[in-house]
């Protein structure tokens, strides 16, 4: 089975049940079913949490985002020293695309999927063979 990567922007779309919702809802229920896990970023995560509290406040956003945890098998994934360094390179490398969305990307690698709606950010991203589960872009 794949092992997939969540972006900010993919839990979100599903936390808000948003467009795209259901692609997410699906990745989530084939991992719970075969026993692997959904990787995000803690970085990633920061952003859900800072946006949600924005929206909700932080109490909310705290219930939330722990139920989200315990219904899921999403993994969040630390940050360290060495992980650090290869996002600052592919930083580098990639001068327009977010400082968030290189850690999802660093984390997807070329051995799993990025779930996203953030195509043309990680279209640029420099990563042989980077692969994306594209979700649908937001409607205005």
């Amino acid at each position: 089975m794949r092992q997939y990567v969540l972006d900010a922007n993919a839990l979100l779309r599903f936390i808000i049940n948003a467009d795209g919702a259901e692609m997410v809802e699906k990745v989530l229920k084939e991992a719970s079913a075969s026993e692997t896990r959904v990787m995000m970023s803690v970085v990633n995560w920061g952003e859900v949490y800072y946006t949600m509290a924005r929206r909700i406040g932080l109490a909310k956003t705290d219930q939330l985002l722990t139920e989200t945890l315990e219904k899921t098998h999403l993994w969040l994934i630390q940050v360290d020293q060495e992980s650090i360094a290869k996002v600052a390179r592919l930083k580098a490398q990639n001068h327009d695309v977010p400082y968030a969305d290189c850690f999802a990307a660093a984390l997807t690698g070329s051995r799993h999927v990025l779930v996203t709606a953030d195509v043309k950010h990680f279209e640029r991203v420099r990563i042989p063979k980077l692969r994306l589960l594209k979700l649908p872009p937001a409607k205005q």
